[in-house]
């Protein structure tokens, strides 16, 4: 068994550059009843550094996105033409995972959830691919975006929560995400949607949330294929203790 993760900020610079980053995630070789627990058992999420590996035409990444993995997935990628990128992280660097993320949508590559794709990778990777294949039991999970609700953002460091948010390097990642999600053609509510309602807390004690199929194609995610069916999927994930949000649009 593997202790509950949870990645500390400990200094300003790692905060900037981190910003919306992991959380916490419960890794369990079994279920936990009395708190509902997410139960994952893969260890390899994380990895970090993240481990990179090319086979044929698909990449495979196990881990952490790290603040060097940009550079680790173009190093080991190098003149291959990769048709699809297979992902087994519970996210990470921001900076990092919308990097590969642009890397993957101008290549027109797919992605494959193996696992786990949570935080920067369901905000970025997964919304980047072309294709976009979840596998029996895998895990799509979202825990908020840069441009969410500012009270849920996990700030440490010499400085408050008002200069953190006026900080340039915040201001940049703020407007990458927003032209991230623009050129993707998907609402970026899909990383905060059930932040924006006062029993958040509450619904979602974890703090993560996932969507259904149709939900997540509401927000603008298409071509979405699963190992299972939908529905088997579904049924998979509540089984698994994962909470289940539902579309939204700021605008209305």
């Amino acid at each position: 068994m593997i202790n509950p993760f949870l990645l500390q900020k400990k200094n300003l610079k790692k905060v900037i550059k981190i910003f919306i980053s992991v959380s916490s995630i419960f890794i369990s070789s079994g279920v936990l009843p009395a708190s509902q627990k997410i139960d994952i058992q893969d260890e390899r999420v994380l990895n970090n550094p993240p481990e990179i590996v090319k086979k044929g035409d698909v990449l495979y990444f196990d881990g952490q996105i790290t603040n060097e993995a940009y550079v680790l997935f173009l190093k080991e990628i190098g003149n291959s033409r990769i048709k699809t990128v297979s992902v087994n992280s519970i996210g990470g660097d921001v900076e990092n995972a919308l990097s590969i993320a642009s890397y993957i949508k101008k290549n027109n590559m797919d992605i494959e959830v193996r696992s786990v794709c949570a935080s920067a990778c369901a905000n970025y990777l997964f919304v980047a691919g072309n294709r976009k294949l979840i596998n029996n039991d895998s895990y799509i999970l979202w825990h908020g975006g840069a441009n969410g609700p500012e009270q849920e953002v996990e700030i440490s460091g010499d400085i408050t929560r008002a200069e953190f948010f006026r900080l340039e390097s915040v201001q940049q990642i703020k407007k990458k995400e927003a032209l991230f999600y623009k050129e993707a053609g998907v609402r970026n509510e899909i990383c905060y949607c059930p932040q924006l309602k006062n029993n958040y807390h509450d619904t979602f004690p974890e703090k993560w949330f996932s969507y259904s199929p149709e939900d997540m194609n509401r927000f603008g995610i298409k071509n979405i294929s699963f190992a299972i069916t939908p529905s088997q999927w579904l049924m998979s994930m509540r089984k698994k203790h994962v909470i289940f949000a539902h579309y939204c649009n700021q605008e209305k």
